[in-house]
């Protein structure tokens, strides 16, 4: 059970801030209890507000910097207290870049038998310039004193903020942002308004491919809007970067972005990607890294990690549009990619016949079914590569890959915590020959890594990666 919490809801405090969180925020300790406070900063002093307690824990708002920490940086947006999109501005860079190698160590520490003073944990891959890079926005349309606006909603809020110009995105995304958004409005049409049950307009979803300069745009909308297909043509003539124009419908409660798989309005069905001298084709549903050139670094690291020569056999799980498989193909015997995106998969084997990658195949399924057919029916893979999403690896995949025993393992995770119970369940059979994290996502709390993992040899000495 938690210690019993004595903190009261609006009392202030002074708290000595020893770390920082997974979700950014700073943490100290009041009488043994932990205290979660956004805003601060590791080595800082701050007097906080208790805004709510659980057991064993509280909630506080930072008040008063009493000691700042010599790393604090200001903030250059100026939503950054507002929209809740970045939690870290605050911080400064190369601070960050070590935090989130610190947030690997603590992981680790927590949910594994393991000690992280003992294990390869490089530091952070950063980038020179960490502001622009998101290749995609998800940006709901709402309807304020302004007329129609899109923005973001506060933490754990329904509040929403206009945002005019996001820095972490893509200047093109916001460029064309902006444009959609005058053109929609005059167009006359409304954000969705539940109370007033009027208005058709969820979110705009605006994905740039820098390669190429193609742009695709998606309306997320709760019907087929009148003359929507006039207004997608108006898009296109207006914004001649922006190659295709989609419609999803949707409702407003449900947490996934798109409802029904989007249509195409006007265009081309997909856009591309070039990435190492291959063409790559997206739909909008399918998934793609949102930092063009932290991409290329982590794809780099993946080859690296696998360590192939053109005889091994390899699965990727998690496969999305077939990108990390046909690199992987070209200096492999043989890939098959596993991903249950039907849209993505499909992307997939467009792109492997487009590119002429020939030993690399792809099945559309769930990995916890897909991968104990497969590895019966063809035998055990030289490498498995993961990239799960942020609930990390399923038990029945931790299962099959203990009883396969490939000799090799590269885990892509964007979730420390996850990372590291699947990392205690696989420790019995396999070795940690090392941790790269690489900042995919500067400014926020995401931590993206990169483990390689060799399989234990018995009574051999530990295996060098």
């Amino acid at each position: 059970m938690g210690k019993a919490n004595v903190l009261q809801i609006g009392e202030v405090i002074s708290l000595e801030v020893k770390k920082q969180g997974i979700n950014g925020e700073g943490i100290g300790y009041h009488e043994q209890m932990a205290v979660f406070v956004p805003g601060a900063i590791a080595q800082e002093t701050v007097d906080a507000e208790i805004v709510a307690t659980k057991p064993g824990f509280a909630v506080a708002r930072l008040k008063t910097i009493v000691k700042p920490s010599p790393r604090r940086a200001v903030p250059p947006c100026v939503y950054y207290e507002r929209c809740g999109g970045c939690q870290t501005q605050h911080i400064e860079y190369q601070e960050q870049l070590k935090g989130k190698r610190h947030l690997l160590r603590q992981s680790l520490k927590r949910y594994t038998d393991l000690d992280p003073d003992r294990i390869d944990i490089r530091k952070t891959i950063g980038m020179k310039h960490p502001f622009g890079y998101r290749n995609k926005s998800q940006m709901p349309f709402s309807n304020t004193n302004l007329g129609l606006s899109l923005g973001l909603f506060e933490v754990n809020s329904n509040h929403f903020v206009q945002v005019d110009e996001c820095i972490v995105q893509d200047p093109v995304v916001n460029r064309v942002n902006r444009a959609v958004l005058a053109i929609m409005a005059e167009a006359k049409y409304v954000a969705h308004d539940h109370m007033n049950k009027e208005g058709v307009l969820l979110n705009l979803v605006t994905r740039h491919m820098a390669s190429t300069g193609a742009v695709q745009v998606t309306l997320v909308v709760t019907e087929k809007p009148e003359g929507i297909a006039t207004v997608a043509a108006r898009i296109m003539n207006e914004l001649p970067e922006v190659k295709s124009v989609f419609y999803s419908i949707n409702t407003p409660k449900n947490v996934s972005m798109f409802g029904h798989e989007p249509e195409l309005l006007q265009g081309a069905p997909q856009i591309e990607e070039t990435i190492g001298g291959l063409a790559f084709k997206l739909s909008p549903a399918a998934f793609h890294q949102l930092n063009t050139s932290q991409m290329i670094v982590l794809y780099d690291e993946i080859l690296k990690a696998a360590a192939l020569t053109g005889k091994e056999t390899v699965v990727d799980c998690y496969s999305g549009v077939g990108i990390t498989s046909i690199l992987l193909a070209k200096a492999a015997a043989q890939v098959v990619g596993i991903d249950y995106s039907e849209a993505s998969v499909r992307d997939a084997k467009q792109n492997a016949q487009q590119n002429r990658v020939k030993n690399v195949s792809f099945v559309q399924d769930r990995v916890e079914r897909a991968l104990p057919v497969l590895l019966a029916k063809k035998g055990v893979p030289d490498v498995i590569v993961f990239d799960p999403p942020r609930t990390g690896l399923e038990d029945a995949v931790i299962d099959e890959i203990i009883r396969a025993k490939a000799p090799r393992l590269v885990y892509v995770s964007c979730n420390p915590s996850t990372l590291a119970k699947n990392l205690h369940d696989l420790e019995s059979s396999y070795d940690i020959a090392y941790i790269q994290p690489i900042d995919m996502f500067p400014h926020t709390a995401g931590v993206e890594s990169l483990t390689l993992l060799t399989l234990k040899r018995p009574g051999g000495p530990k295996p060098n990666a």
